[in-house]
């Protein structure tokens, strides 16, 4: 399987275009347009003097504050290097020969299962419904007497599309993979912006559900590479036995502490990002031929007009330094999709005024 792109490589655009990577406006990646906390910041130049310290490899501070933000026991927590790497430890550590994915959605689940030898299949939203969970044809799937999976791999909000399943369809579901001694994983990499419809507080009820979280995306620290995984405690225990030493850096865990008691900054991220959401969506469509689609997370999915081309238009925005995701190629979606992160509101007027220029139509 061929290496995904994710978005957010603006080290080969700068490099291909020759320009500062400082002059790059990311739109591919997903990331909080408020920027990496000052309490983060503060937090890494006090860490400093620890850095000729081995890092803590059982994250134990992160781990208890996490343990009570989610409600949860810190034994029921492990912390990586970002959530890419706990979904890659998931397969072999569980067992997985047969997963199915809820789609369309972020390709490194199948890139990780296909990886260890286990087989795929997918289940698509539909476009034609706006992307909306398909709960029911799921039920319906792992119903069926002739398939048999291990594990489901739901996104949630989901990746690229933005739709979010209530609290009630994923426990009907956790209910059903648990009548089958199958595993669910959700990942919640994006529910900082929809937290009502988390499932995290509820792992004590489903035994066999576990839940994926990304601090680098909200928190505005790729760069750090830190996320965590959620669930039974004896489960935690198999993982961390997989997981390569001091996984995660002290600057990391250090960053994340003093972020994650930042209320304020997560109370205006999330203000922001409701009002200039709309505001975003509004001038999408006001765009000819783009259909932009619902979401509850921190980016948009739009479907360009076939009078477009994915590559042409992604190529000219490039050339002015804007950057978006082509999700053309993505299973379940067509070949005029891309995805577009919602960033501060003078770098989203910019995207969509050269947008705009993109996608008229010639006479």
């Amino acid at each position: 399987m061929t290496q995904p792109s994710h978005g957010g490589n603006v080290y080969k655009v700068a490099r291909d275009r020759r320009v500062p990577v400082e002059r790059i406006v990311d739109f591919s990646a997903s990331i909080n347009p408020l920027g990496t906390p000052a309490t983060g910041l503060r937090a890494i130049r006090s860490a400093l003097k620890q850095v000729m310290h081995y890092p803590d490899p059982d994250c134990w501070q992160l781990r208890q504050v996490l343990a009570r933000q989610c409600g949860i026991d810190p034994e029921m927590i492990l912390v990586g290097n970002g959530s890419t790497e706990l979904i890659h430890l998931l397969p072999l550590t569980l067992a997985i020969e047969s997963a199915l994915i809820v789609g369309p959605t972020f390709e490194e689940y199948a890139r990780a299962l296909i990886g260890t030898g286990s087989s795929v299949q997918y289940i698509h939203a539909r476009r034609e419904e706006r992307f909306r969970p398909p709960i029911k044809n799921i039920l319906r799937q792992l119903s069926a007497k002739e398939t048999r999976f291990d594990a489901v791999f739901l996104c949630n909000p989901n990746n690229p599309t933005g739709q979010v399943m209530t609290r009630a369809s994923v426990c009907e579901l956790a209910e059903a993979l648990d009548r089958r001694q199958a595993w669910l994983i959700v990942d919640e990499a994006f529910i900082d912006y929809c937290q009502a419809h988390s499932v995290v507080s509820m792992l004590s009820t489903y035994p066999r559900m576990l839940v994926l979280r990304s601090l680098t995306k909200f928190y505005a620290m790729p760069g750090l590479r830190i996320g965590y995984l959620a669930g039974a405690s004896k489960v935690m225990d198999r993982l961390k036995d997989r997981q390569p030493p001091w996984s995660v850096n002290s600057l990391a865990q250090a960053a994340s502490c003093a972020m994650l008691l930042d209320d304020s900054y997560v109370t205006r991220s999330r203000t922001f990002m409701e009002n200039e959401r709309v505001r975003f969506v509004q001038a999408l469509r006001s765009l000819s031929g783009i259909r932009v689609f619902p979401s509850a997370a921190n980016f948009v999915l739009m479907e360009l007009p076939v009078w477009t081309s994915v590559g042409e238009v992604t190529d000219r925005l490039a050339s002015k330094r804007l950057l978006v995701r082509d999700c053309s190629l993505l299973p379940g979606l067509n070949r005029q999709m891309i995805r577009v992160a919602i960033r501060t509101r003078k770098e989203n007027r910019r995207l969509i005024a050269a947008l705009g220029i993109c996608v008229k139509k010639k006479k």
